[in-house]
């Protein structure tokens, strides 16, 4: 079965997830500053890879279901690309643990991609 949501549905579900994910992430990192358990690290870099995929598909109007469908939309805009390839990295980091590297490399990926999604909500 397939369910049809107009796309002012999607957008408003859309716009209340990217703000509920982007403070529960930034919760979730300053569990993992306070404990230096990797798994808050991990969570939170997951959290921020969804606001970032629905930011997206709001800023480009498109509902994607795939990775490969959101490369496909930032493919003319460096900025975006750039935003999209860091926070790739902290989803694969969620996945794959410290096999990708080390958890302060992931925390400075986090950081700046969590301050520019910051920024890009305020306006």
């Amino acid at each position: 079965m397939v369910i049809v949501i107009e796309q002012k549905e999607w957008v408003a579900m859309f716009r209340r997830d990217i703000k509920e994910k982007l403070k529960e992430s930034k919760k979730e990192f300053d569990i993992y500053k306070r404990t230096g358990r990797v798994v808050f690290l991990q969570q939170a870099g997951n959290k921020l890879f969804s606001v970032v995929e629905n930011w997206l598909m709001l800023k480009y109007k498109t509902r994607v279901s795939s990775y490969q469908g959101l490369k496909n939309l930032v493919k003319d805009n460096r900025n975006d690309k750039l935003l999209l390839i860091r926070v790739a990295q902290l989803h694969r980091f969620f996945y794959q643990n410290e096999t990708m590297g080390e958890a302060w490399e992931f925390e400075e990926l986090y950081l700046e991609s969590y301050e520019i999604m910051k920024n890009r909500i305020k306006k």
